[in-house]
């Protein structure tokens, strides 16, 4: 594919994970509206965010595994018809069941869209720049998620939370429209051409040491569980429930946080391709320890958004740890190792919103973040006796 060909299938890449997001993203800040109104406890507000993952995790392998024989098209599409049925079942739902089939449904779509994601990323585009390229993904999707925190909390605010669904709704045939006409003509060959080498001619890739992959993968669930635990269960939560914030605040904190880190992806990405990924791994990991060690000590609105800017920015280096794998993958980076990262991923989503908040019904919003925080706690001392930092690949 030529240079002009890739930049303009990027383009329309990153418009499509921004329409997805700006859909996605209006769960976290209407989440205390829909628990009062389908009168859920804590634990049952945990479960949607585990409906989430859980159906995410199941589609992970399969999904690796089909878009290799199958190819991307089919995959795509039917991401896309799962979001649709998953936010029409949103607006609509009367009880915690329906709600939970719609979260499944979404959660299923959206691992699709991820696995796909993944393997793009690392297939397509120079070495050197792929956690540049990456981060750019991720600015688009946190991006959307800014706009969809603001837009879906100030709708909620004014009409309720169906309606935020209702907006999304629209939101996503627009994304569906972008796949046909934009993403699937620049996919063509995307699983059967060769994967761009990951080390120079004269290095030899083998299989790196157990300890190592075990930290990658530690790495990658620690930051799920603090995205699934913090950001989509107990910061939400303890803006509603403790300092009594509105949909449309908690929505207007998570915007700023999500542009925070908006902010930093790039530099960030820059730095991980030139410094090495290690060495920014580490102070992300600490930027998120500190964010969610300081929320539930949070007194009112400037606080509680200092306390989520730290949390939300510590994930910019979230392509960091599988661009590191990537790069080491004695195999190269394929369908299978896209859906085992998707799988190792959405286990952290699984658990964290389920234990966060039963733990907080149980025994309050502090315990619910030292569990958080003996996590990120475990992966950045992995990270310091395993992983070292080898000069990037040109």
């Amino acid at each position: 594919m030529g240079d002009t060909e890739d930049r303009k299938t990027f383009g329309w890449f990153l418009l499509l994970f921004f329409l997805l997001n700006v859909a996605l993203g209006v769960f976290p800040p209407l989440l205390p509206q829909i628990m009062d109104d389908l009168h859920l406890s804590f634990a049952a507000a945990g479960m949607l965010g585990t409906a989430f993952g859980l159906f995410r995790f199941l589609v992970d392998l399969p999904t690796g595994i089909l878009v290799e024989r199958l190819g991307v098209s089919l995959i795509l599409h039917s991401a896309a018809g799962l979001l649709l049925v998953g936010t029409g079942l949103s607006a609509w739902a009367p009880s915690f069941w329906t709600m939970f089939a719609a979260r499944a449904c979404l959660g299923a779509g959206s691992g699709m869209a991820m696995v796909f994601a993944v393997l793009y990323l690392m297939r397509r585009g120079p070495v050197g720049n792929r956690n540049r390229r990456a981060n750019l993904y991720e600015g688009s999707v946190i991006a959307g998620m800014a706009v969809s925190s603001q837009l879906g909390g100030m709708i909620a605010g004014r009409w309720g939370w169906r309606w935020s669904f209702g907006v999304a709704l629209f939101i996503l045939g627009l994304a569906w429209a972008v796949v046909m006409w934009g993403v699937l003509p620049g996919m063509r060959g995307l699983m059967k051409e060769s994967e761009p080498p990951a080390v120079t001619a004269s290095q030899e890739r083998s299989a790196p040491p157990l300890g190592t992959t075990f930290t990658i993968y530690l790495l990658i669930f620690g930051q799920a569980f603090a995205w699934g635990g913090g950001i989509s269960t107990l910061l939400p939560l303890f803006g509603g429930e403790a300092l009594r914030m509105t949909p449309e605040v908690i929505g207007r904190v998570m915007a700023i946080a999500f542009w925070v880190e908006v902010c930093l992806l790039f530099p960030v990405g820059w730095a991980a391709d030139v410094l090495g990924k290690v060495r920014v791994i580490i102070p992300g990991f600490l930027a998120m320890l500190v964010g969610i060690v300081l929320a539930p000590l949070a007194q009112g609105a400037w606080s509680y958004g200092a306390a989520f800017a730290l949390l939300v920015s510590g994930m910019s280096v979230w392509m960091a740890a599988p661009a590191l794998h990537a790069e080491r993958l004695a195999g190269g980076f394929r369908g299978r190792s896209a859906g085992l990262y998707r799988l190792v991923t959405d286990f952290g989503f699984i658990v964290a919103p389920a234990a966060v908040g039963w733990l907080i019904g149980q025994v309050g919003f502090k315990t619910g973040a030292g569990l958080i925080a003996a996590v990120l706690v475990a992966a950045i001392t992995a990270s310091f006796c395993c992983l070292r930092s080898p000069r990037p690949p040109a």
